[in-house]
């Protein structure tokens, strides 16, 4: 409440120390939770930019961690979580391969609801209104109200669902494994169409990437290796054009398009950042200073590639090296930006007293000015990661691959 320091039972003294506690606590404050942009789907929206408009205040310290980790005795692959964090209206979603799905208060901590879909969760959520959907690995795409944990619908498809839905309108858009897009009816879960690649591979590689929209299509990355241009009204194959021959890396790296401004972007057979012509698939430019696993378009003119163990900013017009750093904590796993700093999460081997049994992998976090790479914070994990980090509402939300769900939010004592 406005305190009126000209009230004459306040003197000067009580005026002053009013004034300076209200200085004080205005000092470093975030945005007002109605001004936060949300962290409504992977990769922050439907275009995949990555992006955040807000600033993050730094310095970053841990908020609240939660085990939402499945338990198996001898588990049959390497532990890994790709269900990032979607973040929206003071709530926190996510799925995890322990089967269940959660919904946090982002503040506290606390669990509002959690579902049981009875398989591994590994794709990201979507949120959307008073509404969060997401695929699961025995092919069914649920919608819940975000509120109430309250199921409204679920659709079966072929095949597991890796890929984070898109919502537009009263449509709801996801791809499944076996190379198929699907548009449901966002208020019932009925098919309104679907599309399938002819693949007729006996073995697919399992693709970890979702569809991006932008100008009422659809971009996604398939298994035979094409990038397709679909139309979101009747799934209408608009072009397609070839970019990897043959996956041959066992590294993760983002198979997730990337829309800004008419132009798409896609990483190559040869590690490189293609830039094709959103409406034709024209190639437009290619970027291949330093062989790429992430990238973003942080402005107009400039794209940041993230290498293993490298980092460097270009010029998209002249290809000219804006900066190059080093990244001591690799190799790298992705990246996001807020505002003005990049954010980079790497997995690095520790090996105590140079015994090579005790060896660990660990994670890391940094954030590097997004305009000559300068680091200016940092900060370990408790366990390495593989899925994106989700910024939103002044917090940094990381699924671990052990199942630690970090959040971490700006630490003004400092």
């Amino acid at each position: 409440m406005r305190r009126n320091c000209s009230k004459r039972y306040l003197n000067a003294k009580s005026c002053f120390i009013a004034a300076a506690l209200i200085l004080t606590g205005c000092a470093g404050q975030a945005p007002a939770p109605a001004d936060y942009k949300a962290w409504n789907s992977f990769s922050y929206n439907d275009a995949r930019t990555n992006i955040l408009p807000d600033k993050l205040i730094l310095p970053l310290a841990v908020s609240w961690t939660d085990d939402i980790s499945s338990f198996r005795l001898l588990p049959p692959f390497p532990k890994e979580e790709l269900s990032s964090p979607a973040i929206s209206n003071g709530a926190l979603y996510t799925g995890s391969t322990d089967e269940r799905f959660y919904s946090f208060d982002l503040k506290s901590g606390k669990v509002l609801w959690k579902f049981n879909a009875k398989y591994p969760l590994e794709a990201p959520p979507t949120v959307a209104g008073d509404l969060v959907c997401f695929g699961s690995a025995d092919g069914i795409m649920r919608c819940f109200n975000n509120k109430t944990g309250k199921q409204l619908w679920e659709y079966q498809a072929k095949s597991e669902i890796l890929s984070s839905p898109i919502i537009k309108g009263d449509k709801l858009f996801f791809s499944s494994s076996d190379d198929r897009v699907y548009a449901l009816s966002l208020s019932t879960g009925e098919k309104l169409w679907s599309y399938a690649r002819a693949n007729f591979s006996m073995v697919s590689p399992r693709i970890y990437g979702s569809p991006a929209f932008a100008d009422n299509r659809l971009y996604m990355f398939f298994s035979d290796g094409f990038l397709t241009s679909l139309s979101a009204d009747n799934g209408k194959e608009l072009w397609a054009k070839k970019v990897v021959k043959d996956f041959n890396t066992t590294r993760l790296l983002r198979r997730t398009p990337l829309i800004d401004n008419g132009t798409v972007y896609i990483i190559d057979e040869n590690n490189a950042v293609q830039a094709l012509n959103q409406e034709t698939g024209e190639v437009k430019g290619i970027y291949n200073i330093i062989k790429a696993y992430d990238f973003i378009v942080p402005d107009k003119s400039s794209i940041v590639i993230a290498g293993s163990e490298q980092m460097a900013a270009i010029d998209r017009l002249t290809g000219a090296v804006l900066w190059k750093k080093d990244i001591p904590y690799s190799p790298v796993s992705t990246i996001f930006a807020a505002d003005d700093l990049l954010f980079v999460l790497s997995n690095y081997k520790h090996t105590p007293l140079g015994i090579e049994f005790l060896s660990k992998t660990k994670g890391y976090i940094q954030a590097l000015r997004l305009k000559d790479g300068e680091v200016v914070w940092s900060e370990k994990l408790k366990s390495p990661s593989t899925a994106n980090a989700s910024a939103a509402e002044a917090k940094v939300a990381i699924l671990t691959d052990k199942g630690i769900l970090e959040v971490f939010k700006a630490n003004l004592k400092q």
